[in-house]
C-alpha cells in the first residue's frame, strides 16, 4: 500500500538519510524538510522526459502508478481554471504545451508590458545530435537556440532560472517601481513556499524538493544550493504543486495531498 511522505518518515529515521538504486541516488534531511535526487544522465537520459496531462489534471501519484514510471515529479505552471498549460512544453520535437493557451493571461500580461518577459521563461531542455543522436540537457531560455549540430528533442518551461543568474525579474515574476517595491509578483517568488527545482552539473541531472516543513523564497533557494557548485538551476511551479513520486517515496505540499496539475518530468521505466 502505498504510504504518505509523513509515514515513511517513521521507516527513514531509522536509516541513514540516503539511498542509490537504478542510477538514482536520493539524499535528505531527516526532518522531510529537503530532497535531493542525483539522476546519472550517463544510464537514464534516453528515459527522461516531459509528460502531458492530455484532458484535464492529474497528480503526480496518478501519473507514477498509471504508467508505472520510475520518477514523475512536477512540471510547469497551469491555469487551475482552464485545465490548459502556461508554460511551454515539447515532446519528441512537438510543442504541446504553451503560454497562449490562455488568452486571457496573455491579455493581462500585454496590459503589464509583461508579455515578453513570460514568454521567454527557462525550461529544462534534452538536445538530441543530429548525426549521432547523442542526447545534451541543458537550461535555457525560451528564445534560445539550440547548439550547433542540435535540435530540441524535449523542452519542459518553467522558471525561472536561479543559477547563473537570477532572472525573476527578467523573466516577469517580479516587476518593481521606481522605489524597488515589487508591484508585481508571480508564483509567490518572495514568499516562503514548497519549491521543485532542477539543476545541472557535470553529467547528472538534479531534482530538488524544499518541503512545506521548511517553505523557502525563490532568492533562498540560490543560496541554500551554492554549496552544490551546480552548473545551471531553474525552477519548476512550486507551492502546493510541488509533488513528486519514487519508490516508495511519496512528496506532496498542498494540504495532506498531491495537487492535479498539468505537466510533470518523468523517468520511463
Amino acid at each position: 500500500m502505498f504510504r504518505k511522505i509523513f509515514l515513511i518518515f517513521i521507516v527513514f529515521l531509522v536509516a541513514n538519510a540516503a539511498f542509490a538504486k537504478d542510477g538514482i541516488d536520493v539524499k535528505y534531511d531527516k526532518k522531510g524538510k529537503f530532497y535531493l535526487y542525483k539522476i546519472d544522465l550517463k544510464e537514464l537520459a534516453p528515459r527522461i522526459r516531459p509528460y502531458i496531462v492530455q484532458d484535464g489534471l492529474k497528480t503526480a501519484r496518478e501519473v507514477f502508478k498509471q504508467n508505472n514510471f520510475e520518477l514523475v515529479v512536477n512540471g510547469g505552471f497551469f491555469d487551475p481554471n482552464t485545465s490548459k498549460s502556461v508554460s511551454y512544453v515539447t515532446i519528441d520535437k512537438k510543442e504541446v504545451g504553451t503560454p497562449f493557451e490562455s488568452i486571457e493571461m496573455i491579455k493581462k500580461l500585454s496590459d503589464e508590458k509583461r508579455v515578453e518577459n513570460v514568454i521567454n521563461r527557462s525550461e529544462l531542455r534534452i538536445y538530441k545530435h543530429n548525426l549521432t543522436d547523442v542526447l545534451k540537457f541543458d537550461i535555457a531560455h525560451h528564445f534560445d537556440s539550440a547548439p550547433k549540430d542540435y535540435e530540441i528533442l524535449h523542452a519542459l518551461g518553467g522558471g525561472p532560472m536561479i543559477y547563473p543568474d537570477n532572472c525573476i525579474e527578467k523573466e516577469g515574476f517580479v516587476k518593481y517601481d521606481d522605489t524597488g517595491h515589487p508591484v508585481i509578483q508571480s508564483a509567490h517568488v518572495l514568499k516562503k513556499r514548497a519549491r521543485t527545482v532542477v539543476a545541472l552539473k557535470n553529467n547528472d541531472l538534479y531534482v530538488i524538493i524544499f518541503t512545506n516543513f521548511a517553505p523557502v523564497t525563490i532568492p533562498e533557494v540560490g543560496q541554500k544550493l551554492k554549496k552544490f557548485n551546480f552548473d545551471k538551476i531553474m525552477a519548476f511551479d512550486g507551492g502546493p504543486s510541488t509533488s513528486l513520486n519514487y519508490a516508495d517515496n511519496e512528496i506532496f505540499s498542498s494540504n495532506n495531498e498531491q495537487r492535479k496539475v498539468k505537466s510533470f518530468l518523468i523517468i520511463q521505466k
